[in-house]
C-alpha cells in the first residue's frame, strides 16, 4: 500500500504556509493603505494599487546659507500593477515631504514633513506597468463622472514610484508588509522550482 513520503508532506506543508503568510502580508498592506487608496490582489503574487486622486503636491525644503528653498513634485498615478517578485526589497524606502499648501509659509528649519512617501523600485531589468494622468486637468474638472481621456490618463512603465501616506505609522507598516511579501514570494518560487519528492511506498 503506497503512501506519501514524509518529505512530500513537508514539501506541501511548506508551500501551504508560504501561501498563507503571503496572503496575510497582502492583507496587512491593504489595511495600511486604506487611508491612501485601494489595494487588491489580482493574482497569486501580483497586486493592483490605485492611489487616491488627485495625487498630493509634495514639497521638499532645502536649507543653505541661511535660506530655505523648495522643490515641488507629484506622482500622478491612477494605478500600479505590481508583481511582487519584481520588487527589490532592499530599495524599499521612506521619505518625508510636506503637502500642506501653506508649508512654505509656516515651515520652521528641522520640522518633519506631514506626509510619508514609501518608495518602491524594481529589480534590475524590471519595470512596473502604471496608468498616469494629468494632475492639473483632473483638479480643474467639474462634477463628474468623467472619462479617463478628460484628465489625460495614459499607460506607462516605470522602474520606481512612490506612494503617499498621511499617517507615518501606516507608511511604516505598509513598507514592512511589502518587504515581507516580496521575500515570501521569492520563497514560494524557490519551493515551486525545487525538485518535488516522489511518493514512497511501504
Amino acid at each position: 500500500m503506497k503512501k506519501l513520503s514524509l518529505s512530500l508532506l513537508l514539501f506541501g506543508a511548506a508551500a501551504c504556509c508560504a501561501g498563507q503568510d503571503l496572503a496575510s502580508s497582502i492583507q496587512a498592506m491593504q489595511t495600511a493603505y486604506a487611508g491612501s487608496g485601494s489595494l487588491v490582489a489580482v493574482g497569486a503574487q501580483t497586486i493592483l494599487i490605485e492611489p487616491r486622486m488627485p495625487a498630493p503636491l509634495c514639497a521638499v525644503p532645502s536649507e543653505a546659507n541661511g535660506k530655505t528653498t523648495w522643490r515641488y513634485y507629484a506622482f500622478p498615478l491612477s494605478s500600479i500593477t505590481l508583481p511582487l517578485a519584481d520588487v527589490d526589497e532592499k530599495l524599499i524606502g521612506e521619505d518625508e515631504v510636506f503637502t500642506s499648501p501653506d508649508a512654505a509659509k509656516t515651515y520652521k528649519p528641522g520640522e518633519a514633513g506631514d506626509t510619508t512617501l514609501v518608495i518602491v523600485a524594481g529589480v534590475p531589468g524590471k519595470e512596473f506597468h502604471t496608468l498616469l494622468y494629468d494632475r492639473d486637468k483632473f483638479i480643474h474638472l467639474g462634477a463628474g463622472p468623467h472619462s479617463s481621456s478628460e484628465y489625460g490618463q495614459h499607460s506607462d512603465d516605470t522602474e520606481a514610484f512612490a506612494l503617499a501616506f498621511s499617517d507615518r505609522a501606516a507608511a511604516r507598516s505598509f513598507a514592512a508588509a511589502l518587504r515581507k511579501a516580496v521575500l515570501l514570494t521569492r520563497a514560494q518560487a524557490a519551493i515551486s522550482n525545487s525538485p518535488k519528492p516522489v511518493a514512497g511506498s511501504r
